[in-house]
C-alpha cells in the first residue's frame, strides 16, 4: 500500500494525517509507504486543486480536509479487500 499526502509546505494539517495514518497501520499490523509531495508543479500536475489531499494506491480518499480515522479505515478496508481479491484471481 502507499499513501501519498498532497501538502502545501509546512501546512499543519498534513503532520496530522501522517499522525492518523500511522496509528492505524500501527493499530492494524500493517506497513505502507507514506510520501509527501509539497511542490506545486507536481500538485498542479496531479490534478491537485485542494490540499491536504490524501490518496492510496491512486484512489483519493480525501480533499481538503483531514480525514477521519474512520474514512481512513474504510480506505484501509477496501484496498485490503481488492489485494485479497487481485490474489485469488492470480
Amino acid at each position: 500500500m502507499q499513501f501519498i499526502v498532497y501538502t502545501k509546505k509546512g501546512d499543519a494539517m498534513s503532520m496530522a494525517i501522517v499522525g492518523q495514518i500511522r496509528a492505524l497501520l500501527s493499530a492494524k499490523g500493517l506497513s505502507a509507504q507514506l510520501q509527501f509531495v509539497d511542490d506545486p508543479a507536481l500538485l498542479a500536475m496531479n490534478g491537485i486543486e485542494a490540499t491536504p489531499t490524501v490518496v492510496l494506491d491512486g484512489l483519493p480518499i480525501c480533499q481538503g480536509y483531514v480525514p477521519s480515522r474512520t474514512e481512513l479505515e474504510k480506505a484501509v478496508e477496501r484496498q485490503l479487500r481488492a489485494m485479497a481479491s487481485r490474489e485469488v484471481d492470480h
